[in-house]
């Protein structure tokens, strides 16, 4: 599996596998107390962690600390939702995916 560092690179990697494609991404929103958040939630100082897996081929991940980034972020995945069969899971489920146990 490779590891992409660009958000973009992984769009445009799931672009060309076509709209049959799975794609599975993991959010998780913590302050910076570490308390967990949920969307209704968020407040200024939001740490996003994101990690987008396409079908056990490429692996995305990346934490946010600026908010603009953040939201930027969460408008690329719902485009994502548009391109191929997205599948929302948690953070032990992509670490799961990724080491193929």
């Amino acid at each position: 599996m490779r590891h992409v560092e660009d958000l973009q690179e992984m769009i445009d990697a799931v672009k060309k596998a076509g709209n049959g494609s799975n794609v599975y991404v993991s959010q998780h929103e913590t302050s910076r107390s570490a308390v967990t958040l949920g969307d209704e939630d968020t407040e200024a100082g939001t740490r996003l962690r994101v990690a987008i897996l396409l079908e056990n081929k490429l692996y995305y991940s990346e934490e946010f600390f600026d908010d603009l980034l953040y939201e930027e972020t969460i408008e690329t995945i719902k485009e994502l939702k548009n391109m191929a069969n997205v599948k929302m899971v948690s953070e032990d489920e992509i670490e799961k995916m990724k080491s193929g146990k």
